[in-house]
């Protein structure tokens, strides 16, 4: 894989033989499932975020309340607006969003800002008053967005082939971005400890489904992609999706592929499988501070599927599932109607 340097070139995106026309990763068959009964227990832990395909909004829970279908659950929602300073365009274009991470910025006078991916497009905004501070609407089918420390966002476009870091700090429309090729890139995720990004993606001359680590190089103004080659691995299994920090070690990654989960363990670069039972087409992963484990996968997935589920789409649930730290099913809350997508923690640390 080799770098490029772009100023606002568009590429044409390479169609994949993989599931991916839209959240991609999406097959029937049995697997270990969880019960669907939902327990009235309070879960002490951060907030947590939630893309909804239904609502078309990223939405955040408190895990401490019981019914999630109440308002007293629900802390926040975005979706753009023309108030933000969101084009009407950007506002049609968006979905529910693919991934959604917030962080704390030093070179914005330590405030909270967050990136956002959406199949069509992408954006950075103040959090939480969701004003507009980047935007730009892009083919590729982005699943998943970083925002660099520098205020520079990262993407990973799974039809487009490429992992992308645009210069957001720059400007509201600036469209001057370094691209890395990367098929059926699915995860970005920024390590202050190597100061690279960990991507999940394709290498297209050999069809091998590899974890690596891009340097982000040159200035804010005008940076590039470079691939750390001593962090490349091949995936347990196959297509790969959620990369996720591992919350109180910083040796370890969540990751994700459609075939399993796992911790990966930076040092020695070795998987080894998730204590929830190695689960398939988790399409997001997180664990709070207690070691507590919270997850999504999607409906189509489950078997039995459960009787208050995701119908839009094949890659969605109704259902969050939370596991003790040793992986023993806890129980789940349900939000009637939502199509939930991707799960992030509400911390604004990295790491």
């Amino acid at each position: 894989m080799r770098k490029i340097i772009f100023a606002g070139a568009l590429l044409g995106g390479v169609f994949f033989q993989i599931a991916c026309s839209k959240k991609s990763g999406s097959s029937n068959g049995p697997d270990n499932n969880p019960p669907t009964v939902q327990p009235p227990v309070s879960y002490p832990g951060l907030q947590l975020a939630l893309t909804n395909d239904n609502s078309k909004q990223v939405e955040i829970y408190d895990p401490t309340v019981t019914n999630w279908n109440t308002s007293e659950a629900k802390k926040w929602s975005w979706s753009p607006t023309t108030t933000q300073g969101f084009s009407t365009a950007e506002i049609k274009a968006f979905g529910g969003g693919t991934d959604f991470k917030v962080r704390k910025m030093k070179v914005w006078q330590d405030a909270d800002y967050a990136a956002i991916s959406d199949n069509g497009m992408a954006t950075v905004i103040a959090y939480p008053s969701g004003k507009r501070v980047w935007s730009k609407i892009m083919s590729g089918n982005l699943h998943s967005a970083e925002l660099l420390p520098n205020g520079n966002i990262a993407l990973a476009a799974s039809d487009g082939n490429w992992i992308r870091v645009y210069a957001s700090s720059q400007g509201a429309d600036n469209n001057t971005y370094a691209e890395f090729t990367l098929g059926a890139a699915h995860a970005v995720l920024w390590d202050p400890g190597i100061n690279a990004l960990w991507v999940t993606g394709q290498d297209l001359s050999n069809n091998a489904h590899i974890l690596t680590a891009l340097a982000v190089g040159g200035t804010d103004a005008m940076p590039e992609l470079t691939e750390l080659t001593q962090y490349r691995v091949t995936l347990p299994t196959v297509w790969g999706h959620e990369v996720g920090a591992y919350y109180g070690n910083k040796n370890l990654l969540w990751v994700t592929t459609n075939g399993g989960e796992y911790v990966f363990n930076k040092t020695t670069k070795t998987f080894s499988a998730s204590p929830t039972n190695n689960l398939t087409f988790v399409k997001g992963i997180v664990n709070q501070p207690s070691g507590q484990i919270v997850l999504v996968r999607p409906d189509a997935n489950k078997n039995p599927r459960p009787e208050v589920s995701c119908n839009l789409n094949g890659w969605s649930t109704s259902t969050i599932d939370f596991y003790t730290a040793g992986g023993q099913w806890q129980g789940s809350r349900v939000v009637n109607g939502a199509c939930f997508y991707k799960i992030k923690m509400v911390y604004n640390n990295y790491q």
